[in-house]
C-alpha cells in the first residue's frame, strides 16, 4: 500500500523553459528546481532543434522568455498538443498564461502557483 502512495507522491510533472537569453532560463531554472513535483528541461528557443526535443519531453507546462511582439511563440510551439503555456515577457514584468483557449495576463511572482494551478485542471 505504501509502495503505490510512493508512486503518486514521486510522479513529478514535466517543465520545459525556453529561452533566448541564458540568465534567464537558468533563474527560472532554479526556482522551479526549489519545488519537488517539478521536473524542469532547459531549452534554448531559438534553436533548431527545440520543437523536436518538445515534441519528445512531451512537457505538462511550458514556460517561454518573449514580448508579446515576438514570433518565438508561433514558430517553437506551432505542431505539440495542448498544454499550460507560460510567456514571460521580463522586459515588462508580465507574463501571459495560455490554457484552455484562454489567455490571461498575470504578475511574475505568481509563476509557480500558475504552473499548479494550471496542471490540476486538465488541458483540453
Amino acid at each position: 500500500m505504501s509502495g503505490s502512495r510512493m508512486n503518486v507522491s514521486m510522479r513529478k510533472s514535466r517543465v520545459a523553459v525556453l529561452y533566448v537569453h541564458p540568465l534567464f532560463g537558468q533563474g527560472i531554472a532554479r526556482l522551479l528546481r526549489a519545488v519537488n513535483d517539478l521536473e524542469v528541461t532547459c531549452l534554448g528557443a531559438c534553436v533548431a532543434e527545440a520543437p523536436e526535443h518538445l515534441k519528445r519531453l512531451r512537457p505538462h507546462a511550458i514556460v517561454l522568455e518573449g514580448c508579446r511582439e515576438d514570433g518565438v511563440l508561433d514558430d517553437v510551439l506551432s505542431d505539440l498538443p495542448p498544454t499550460l503555456i507560460i510567456r514571460v515577457a521580463p522586459e515588462d514584468n508580465v507574463m501571459d498564461i495560455y490554457h484552455r483557449r484562454q489567455v490571461i495576463s498575470a504578475r511574475p511572482e505568481t509563476l509557480v502557483s500558475t504552473i499548479h494551478g494550471g496542471l490540476r485542471s486538465p488541458v483540453e
